[in-house]
Formats: C-alpha cells, sequence, structure tokens
C-alpha cells in the first residue's frame, strides 16, 4: 500500500471519529429529538465514510453498497431533521426506509452486475448532488423564520459538497477517465472530492451547533420576556382584584347606611316604643309623687323628662313623615348560591389579611328562604367584615372565619340558620347586655347601625338574630346567627 493511501484512510477516519463526538459535545444542554436527531444523522454519515476509507481492507460489499446506503439514510435523517425544525409534519419511519431500501437494492444490483464502480459511482454523485440541493432548500427556508450565520454557513457546506459531485460528473462526461470515479486514484477530482466531504462536514457540524445555541438563546429570552410580561399582568390583575375587593367592601358597609330609609318603619318601631313606655311611666311616678316628702325636688326632674321624652317623640314623629317608608321586596332566595356569588370577594380580602375563611353548607339542594338576596349580601359582607377587624386587632395564632348553612327545628318549627363564626377575642359583654338596645357597636369609631339594621332586617323577613360568644373552654370567637324562614312549598 502507498504511504499516502494509509495518510489519507488514517486522516478521514481520525476526522470522522471526531465529528459524532465534537457534535455530541457541542450539543450539551441542548439535546432534544430533534438535536438527537441531528447527531445520528452526523454519526451514520461518519460510518460510512469510514467505510469507504477502508475499502483496500474490506470488501466492496461492504465498502460500496453498505457505506453508500448509510450515507443515504444519513443524508434523509438531515433532511427530517430540518423538516422538524421547520415544524412540518413528521414523516413515518416506514416512508424513510422505502427509499434507502430501494437505493440499497439498485446498489446491489450494480454491484452484481459488474458496474458498482462507474454507474454506481455516477449514480451515487448524481444523487447526492440531489440531497444537497434539498437540504439547502430546507435550510433556506429555515433563515427566512430564523435569520442565522450558522444556517448560513450550512448551507455554504451543502453547496461546497454539492460541487464536488457535480465536478467529478463534468469531468467524467469530458474525458471519460475512470480515475475521476476514484477517490483512492490520488486525481484532483477524488482529492476535491475528499476534501470537500470533509470541510463540508466540518462546516456543518458548527454550523448546526451555532445555530441550536442561538435557537436556544433566543428561546430563553423570549420566555424571559413571556414571564416578565406575564408577572407584570399578574401584578397589574392582582392590584384591580384588591382594589375591586376592597371597594366591594367598602360598598358594603356603606350602603347599611345609605339604605336606612328601607328601615324607617322598623327604627320608627323600635324606638317608639320604649318612648311610650317612658313617657307612661313618668306619668305614673308624678302621680304617686304626691305623698313623698322628695315631691318638690324630683317633680321638677320628672317635668324635665317628660319634656325631653315629648321632644323625643315629636322628633320621631317627624321622621315618619320625612322619611319615605321602605319595604323592600322578598323573594325565595337560594342561600347557598348568594353567598357562593360574594365569597370569593370575602376570601381575597381575607387573604390580603392572612385570615383563613370557609363556607361549610349542610343544606338541601332544593330548600330556599324569604329573602332579599342583594341584602342579605350586605349583611354577610358587614359581619364577615366586623369578624376580619377583631381578628386583626388580636391576632391569633391561626385566624379563621367559618360561614356555615344549616337546617334546625325550634319551637316546632323549621328554620334555616346562616352562621358566622370567627375564633378572634369574642363580644364584649357590655354589648352582648344591650343587643336588644336600637344602636349599640364594638367599635370605638362605630356608629352601631350596622348590627341595628341587620337586626331589622332579618325581623322584617320574618326572622331573628343570635349572638354569642364561644365558650371559654373550648376556644375564643364570636358566633353570630341569621335565623331565616324558609319558603313554603307550592300546595
Amino acid at each position: 500500500m502507498h504511504p499516502a493511501i494509509g495518510l489519507l484512510i488514517h486522516v478521514v477516519i481520525a476526522i470522522h471519529i471526531a465529528l459524532p463526538l465534537g457534535t455530541w459535545l457541542l450539543l450539551t444542554g441542548r439535546r432534544n429529538d430533534i438535536t438527537r436527531l441531528w447527531f445520528i444523522s452526523i454519526s451514520v454519515y461518519s460510518l460510512s465514510v469510514c467505510s469507504i476509507a477502508l475499502r483496500p481492507f474490506v470488501s466492496e460489499y461492504v465498502s460500496y453498497i453498505l457505506a453508500w446506503s448509510g450515507a443515504c439514510a444519513s443524508w434523509l435523517l438531515m433532511i427530517e431533521t430540518l423538516r422538524r425544525e421547520l415544524n412540518k409534519t413528521p414523516w413515518r419511519w416506514p416512508y424513510m426506509a422505502i427509499p434507502v431500501t430501494v437505493w440499497a437494492l439498485l446498489l446491489v444490483w450494480l454491484y452484481e452486475s459488474g458496474n458498482v464502480t462507474t454507474t454506481g459511482v455516477l449514480v451515487y454523485s448524481t444523487v447526492f448532488v440531489c440531497l444537497n440541493l434539498t437540504l439547502s432548500y430546507l435550510v433556506w427556508q429555515l433563515r427566512r423564520t430564523f435569520p442565522s450565520r450558522s444556517l448560513l454557513m450550512i448551507q455554504v457546506a451543502f453547496a461546497i459538497h454539492a460541487s464536488a459531485y457535480l465536478n467529478r460528473l463534468y469531468q467524467y462526461a469530458l474525458s471519460g477517465n475512470l480515475d475521476y470515479l476514484n477517490v483512492f486514484s490520488f486525481s484532483w477530482v477524488g482529492n476535491l472530492v475528499t476534501l470537500s466531504t470533509i470541510l463540508a462536514m466540518v462546516l456543518i457540524c458548527f454550523g448546526y451547533w451555532g445555530f441550536s445555541l442561538e435557537k436556544s438563546n433566543a428561546e430563553k429570552k423570549h420566555a424571559q420576556k413571556g414571564q416578565l410580561q406575564a408577572q407584570a399582568e399578574s401584578d397589574a390583575m392582582r392590584a384591580l382584584v384588591k382594589e375591586r375587593d376592597q371597594l366591594l367592601m367598602l360598598n358594603a358597609r356603606v350602603s347599611a347606611l345609605s339604605n336606612l330609609s328601607s328601615f324607617s318603619a322598623m327604627l320608627v318601631h323600635d324606638i317608639s316604643q320604649p318612648l311610650q313606655a317612658l313617657e307612661l311611666g313618668l306619668y305614673d311616678l308624678q302621680g304617686r309623687l304626691l305623698p313623698v316628702q322628695e315631691a318638690p325636688q324630683l317633680k321638677p326632674r320628672i317635668d324635665e323628662l317628660m319634656v325631653l321624652s315629648g321632644k323625643a317623640s315629636e322628633m320621631v314623629s317627624s321622621l315618619r313623615h320625612l322619611m319615605i317608608r321602605g319595604q323592600d321586596q322578598m323573594d325565595d332566595v337560594d342561600l347557598h348560591k348568594a353567598i357562593q356569588a360574594v365569597f370569593p370577594i370575602l376570601q381575597g380580602e381575607a387573604t390580603q389579611r392572612n385570615i383563613d375563611i370557609r363556607l361549610s353548607n349542610h343544606l338541601p339542594p332544593s330548600i330556599l328562604v324569604q329573602a332579599n338576596e342583594v341584602m342579605l349580601q350586605r349583611i354577610v359582607f358587614n359581619l364577615v367584615a366586623n369578624a376580619m377587624d377583631a381578628l386583626s386587632k388580636q391576632t391569633p395564632a391561626h385566624p379563621g372565619i367559618v360561614i356555615e348553612l344549616q337546617q334546625r327545628d325550634k319551637d316546632g318549627n323549621n328554620w334555616v340558620v346562616l352562621q358566622i363564626r370567627d375564633n378572634g377575642p369574642g363580644l364584649p359583654d357590655e354589648l352582648l347586655q344591650q343587643l336588644t338596645g336600637p344602636v349599640v357597636s364594638s367599635k370605638t369609631q362605630g356608629s352601631g347601625l350596622g348590627l341595628l339594621l341587620t337586626q331589622s332586617m332579618i325581623r322584617l323577613w320574618g326572622g331573628h338574630t343570635a349572638m354569642q360568644n364561644s365558650s371559654p373552654n373550648t376556644e375564643t370567637g364570636a358566633c353570630i346567627q341569621l335565623w331565616l324562614r324558609p319558603t313554603e312549598p307550592a300546595a
């Protein structure tokens, strides 16, 4: 064997062993199904070229048929890789195996007929020119969607590879010299094919590595940009939701005062009865003062109280005429659905205050209550807001509020109970003692109208309220119950 042939074989084998290894290492951190398919194509082509380089030591069947079949398969794998980069529908593996099988059968027929070194080389060169042109077209399409210098490098590599085979076909057509078809003849045409193959494969490997790196960086930047945009939109949405919930909570509190006209009749009734009883009591005392020694001192005081009572009665009478008597319309309300409609808002406010709030429903699906849905929701808003304020002032280890819906029997009647329970400090004793009074409050700046309107509205619907603290032996907290009348079943 000529020393130049041995040197050529060693150089070609060394380069085509290093190319797959280098490709695998360069693709570290960016390996996926597409890049692995590209690595497989490079590996198959390198093995095929190594088989061609070992032609002096192996049979022609291996160095021609197996080597050229592997080279064709590797180029088809490259085509499939680029098609997937373009997001085209992947080929099914049988469709790829059919052309490789046809190509291998053609090579076997040429080998058996003794024309593999002549017609076979010409057909092999023509096929690779077509494959290189196809790959160049796909790279050009990919550059239109993702401009990259690395893709330009791959396109140049395919052009070099195709040009060497075109030159071989052209020179053989002009001269008919068979040495141009044998790479081991060391003709300038064969040397050009060998060198162009090595150069093209080096450019292809580095070009695809650069393209995958650029694509990975672009995807990373796009993902970071999308993440920042999503974070900004999420923060803006949370701010809007927080602002909305705060406004709704504020509206729920203010609406209790703004709807005072709806409760004028109940207010007048609650105030009139104590005033009438006071006036009658004062008249009775005045009549009994005659035999008492302190009558001269007590009589002016009683007269003063009677005057004040009379003025209060006049104010109530004026209030009756000035205020429009409001009668809120009662409907058949699905209590669970009504509370569920506003529960997300309460939950959002509770989350902002680190309070756990839960809704527990023990009612049958078909039961309805007599109430006004909007006003009932506002009452729940106000009571839950009061509970949150109490929990914020004296925060327990795990602050929580539980809204329970249940059905109870009392005095032979069936009731629907809406219970709001918390684990805060509870209601003050003085407040519990004055629950029957018209205006009470547990807040230093509270008007007490929220509790008054709640009691009045529930009575207007035919129900009543119950308020108490939890047993000190079990847990702390306040418990407020709204007893509502269920809707009578239709006849």
